[in-house]
Order: structure tokens, then sequence, then C-alpha cells
């Protein structure tokens, strides 16, 4: 009953918490805002949020490729349709269950091209790993494009002469640290835990470094993330107030949204307000963009995930075919 009770307040509570951010972001609008908003989806340049949207296209189509590098070294050669429609359903299921998307996919691969189910979950574990290493890659050079953002130094300095505020913050992330490496000496079920994690990270880079199509799987995952870059800074050009968006906010607004779409179900609620408090960051104020933002990109999820998932049900079960046969 309790891990019942566990596993439903895993769905409703982060659905519950980006539906409050959602209803926190709109009621927090001025009635300028509101007017921004209805003018950003009326006067915005199509053409540029038509080629963000193919931008993103491509990036999910190139994860689809990427995953047949993965398989292959385990003797599986699926086909790309499969891969796809498997990848842009699980997004879609992601919308609905948090986090259950991975699981959906693998479930699809092994009903449509009669993957095993470990296997295939293991290949996706695989490629988080890869991801989170990208991510963090990203975030870095995030970090270091704000180096000389004005907003950012008023922080870390005051009346021109350095601020201790920087001190605290590093002081109390050494703190956290501290405090977080003596759990995990003291606390034999989290030392477990982080430890079972910690092989599970290394096994995955192990895997891809070691597979035959090691450096096209490296390129598509190149690829991928510049256009999830690349896809934030082409959506800016469609509006006057962020067309002149520089680096360092194109690499925050990405690393905020990302963040936002990793805490709540396809970053209900999150994304708009964080994009919008990125962009305060570097003194714009201009709520559209990160409503904006959502929603195409959303839609576009919506509309692909639900054709992919409509799509692939109607190809031959292969698992049952061979049940049948024996």
């Amino acid at each position: 009953m309790k891990d019942r009770i566990i596993k439903i307040l895993k769905i409703v509570v982060p659905i519950g918490i980006g539906l409050y951010l959602t209803w926190y972001f709109i009621d927090g609008m001025s009635e300028k805002d509101v007017e921004d908003v209805k003018n950003a989806f009326r006067e915005a340049d199509y053409a540029w949020v038509a080629l963000s949207l193919v931008i993103m296209f491509l990036s999910h189509f190139s994860r689809a490729y990427r995953w047949l590098f993965v398989l292959e070294p385990l003797g599986y050669k699926p086909k790309l349709v499969n891969s796809y429609h498997s990848v842009m359903s699980g997004y879609i299921i992601n919308y609905t269950v948090p986090r259950s998307g991975e699981v959906a996919r693998a479930g699809l691969m092994a009903t449509y091209e009669d993957i095993p189910f470990e296997k295939g979950f293991a290949t996706i574990v695989a490629e988080r790993v890869i991801d989170l290493v990208m991510f963090a890659i990203v975030f870095f050079i995030s970090g270091l494009l704000q180096v000389n953002n004005d907003e950012i130094k008023s922080i870390t300095q005051r009346d021109g002469e350095p601020s201790y505020l920087i001190w605290y913050i590093l002081g109390g992330m050494f703190l956290f640290g501290l405090i977080g490496l003596i759990i995990y000496l003291k606390n034999q079920k989290v030392k477990n835990f982080i430890n079972e994690k910690l092989r599970g990270f290394l096994e995955g880079l192990k895997a891809i470094w070691t597979m035959k199509k090691k450096w096209a799987f490296i390129g598509h995952t190149i690829f991928i993330w510049a256009c999830y870059v690349g896809a934030i800074w082409v959506t800016a050009q469609a509006f006057p107030q962020t067309k002149d968006m520089p680096i360092g906010l194109v690499f925050a607004a990405f690393v905020v949204g990302a963040a936002a779409i990793g805490a709540t179900p396809g970053g209900l609620g999150l994304y708009p307000l964080w994009i919008t408090g990125a962009l305060a960051a570097y003194g714009i104020e201009f709520k559209a963009f990160g409503a904006f933002a959502w929603v195409t990109q959303t839609g576009l999820l919506v509309v692909l995930g639900l054709l992919s998932l409509f799509l692939i049900q109607r190809k031959p079960k292969l698992r049952t075919e061979s049940k049948n046969d024996q």
C-alpha cells in the first residue's frame, strides 16, 4: 500500500507543481505582459519559428539514428523508423507519467523489433550517461559566459569593490558537499545507492567508448546538443526584443530551460518562469518569450509524439508473432 501511494505521489506531485507554477506565472503577469504574449503570437516572424521547429525535429531524428549505434554491438539492427517512433512516443508518454518515457521507449522496441526490454533499456541508460556529460559541458560553458555579464557583476561586486556574497555561496556549497560526504560515509544504504549509480555511469561511458561506431555516436551527440542550444537562438530571432540576444544568455536560457524540463513534466509552469528569469538577468523584460518558446516546442513534441504513437501501433508486433510461430 505504501509503495503504491509513493508511486502515485511521484506522478501527481510533479504535475501538481507544474500546474501551480503555471498559475503562478499567469497570475503574476500584468496587463502589459498579457498583451505582450498576444502580440508575440500575432507578430512573431514565423519563418524563424519554423526554422527552430525544423532544428528541433532534426535533433529528435538524430537521437533516433544515434540509438542504432548503441544497439548494433548487441546484435540488433532495428529499422530507423521504429527507432524514431519509439523515441517520439517516449517523449509524449513522459508528459502523462513523469520518467516513464524511457521505459515506454524500450518497451516499444521490444514489441516491434523483438529487442529484449532489459537490453534496450540498458542502451537508453548508456545514452543518458552521455547526455549528462554533455549537459555538464554546456553548463560549464554557460558559467564561463556569464563572467562579463553586468547583472552578475552587480551580485559579485558592490560599489566597485568585491562582495563577500560569492564567498558565502562557495562556503555554502562546500558545507553542503561536506554534509553529503558524511552521509555517504555513515549511511550504508545511501553509499550503496550512490556506488550503484556511479558504476552504471562508468559502465555507460565504457559501453559508448568501446563500440564500433563511437565517433559517429559522438558526432550525433554534438549535433543534437548544438540543435538544442541553436533552437533557442533561432527562436529569439523571431522577436525584436530578443533578436540581439547575447550568446551568454542563449546558453543560460538553455540551461535553465533544460533544468525546468527535468523538474516538471515537459517543463510545465517552470520553463517560462525560469526563462523569464534568465532574460531579466540580462535586463530583458519580455515574459512572452518564455511562454512562446514553451508552447511552440511542446506543441511540436505533442504533435510528433502522438503521430508516432499512432503510427507505430499500426505496425506488426514481432514479439507476438515469434510467440505464435512457436
